[in-house]
């Protein structure tokens, strides 16, 4: 018993032996300086290299995303389909707008010249008749002025979440933002499709239009399109993230358009870029060129929107609130119920 005892003692000294000697040799029980912290600032979080971060890790949450986006927007497929041709009625007409003078004289005084030229300017030709079918899916396309707000309030929300380094439910946290901006978002998007539409088509009829007048007319119509482009980026941000009047909304949105407009400018090449791969694509392969916009080009490009638009938004608009707020002792919330101070910090 007396030898176990010594045995364990002369043990526990040779190890305590040995841990002094590791301590003192790697010094790894001595508090070290640690990993430095670096804050990471709003430029870098928000460039180009933070756009290709984020874009790679959601990737396929966007695609799941444009699926659900193209759900609430089916109205507006429905009305491609029904202007597209493919349930419109076959019937046959004359190609020939001769055809029908000598069909009458034909039958008032039938000629053996007359048979001939009914040969000759008698050739009919198919044309499409619209049927019931057609004029339902024309009204079923009316509703789209009713989901296309909705469906970009909340595709606006999670792009928001992604850009943020937020975590978001896609499906909980989309049809929760609808819900609460319910009335607002059928609003403003009754508002933009309108004014979206009137833009594109007052473009097309100038930039087609001859004449000097014309030319002018189609400049003035571009610009402000451009505009209002910009403007979409920012509109249904500020729906989401702050109370305010349509009149303000539409206002800070225009403010913003000019401020930003160096991300802006970046955001819409973006647009571009991802509108060029998918007519390459398209070019290639036209099947699955058409599909692109049902699973990836729209939430792809409104990424790149919300990506740019945000960092303004925060900039001038969030974090001046947010100091007043921190200064004041009051607790900070992202859905701000007063009106911000919009102030211009350069």
């Amino acid at each position: 018993m007396a030898n176990n005892r010594d045995n364990n003692r002369r043990r526990k000294n040779n190890d305590a032996l040995s841990k002094r000697f590791f301590s003192t040799l790697t010094r790894y029980d001595k508090d070290g300086k640690g990993v430095k912290k670096k804050k990471v600032t709003d430029k870098e979080l928000f460039s180009l290299k933070g756009f290709f971060a984020v874009y790679k890790d959601q990737f396929w949450n966007l695609i799941t995303l444009n699926l659900i986006f193209m759900l609430l927007v089916s109205p507006a497929i429905a009305g491609a389909l029904g202007f597209s041709g493919i349930f419109h009625s076959r019937a046959s007409s004359p190609s020939n707008i001769l055809f029908a003078p000598i069909y009458g004289a034909q039958l008032a005084s039938p000629t053996a010249i007359g048979n001939t030229l009914l040969g000759i300017y008698g050739t009919q030709t198919a044309i499409l008749v619209r049927n019931d079918i057609t004029r339902t899916l024309s009204w079923v396309m009316l509703a789209t002025f009713l989901t296309f707000g909705p469906a970009n309030a909340g595709m606006t929300f999670v792009l928001r979440a992604y850009t943020r380094r937020e975590f978001v439910l896609q499906w909980k946290d989309f049809f929760a933002t609808i819900k609460k901006n319910f009335i607002g978002s059928i609003l403003l998007g009754a508002a933009d499709l309108t004014l979206t539409v009137l833009l594109v088509f007052s473009t097309m009829h100038y930039y087609t239009s001859p004449g000097t007048d014309s030319t002018i007319f189609f400049l003035m119509m571009f610009g402000m399109s451009v505009i209002y482009a910009f403007m979409r980026f920012y509109m249904y941000i500020l729906l989401i993230t702050f109370k305010l009047s349509a009149f303000k909304l539409y206002k800070n949105a225009f403010i913003l358009a000019f401020l930003g407009v160096k991300r802006n400018i970046a955001a819409l090449l973006g647009i571009l870029g991802f509108v060029l791969i998918c007519s390459l694509i398209l070019m290639v392969s036209v099947p699955f060129g058409i599909t692109l916009p049902f699973f990836f080009l729209i939430s792809n490009a409104s990424f790149a929107a919300c990506f740019a638009a945000w960092a303004n938004v925060k900039k001038y608009m969030v974090d001046p609130f947010d100091d007043d707020r921190r200064n004041s002792g009051e607790k900070f919330d992202l859905k701000i119920d007063e009106e911000p101070i919009f102030i211009d910090r350069g």
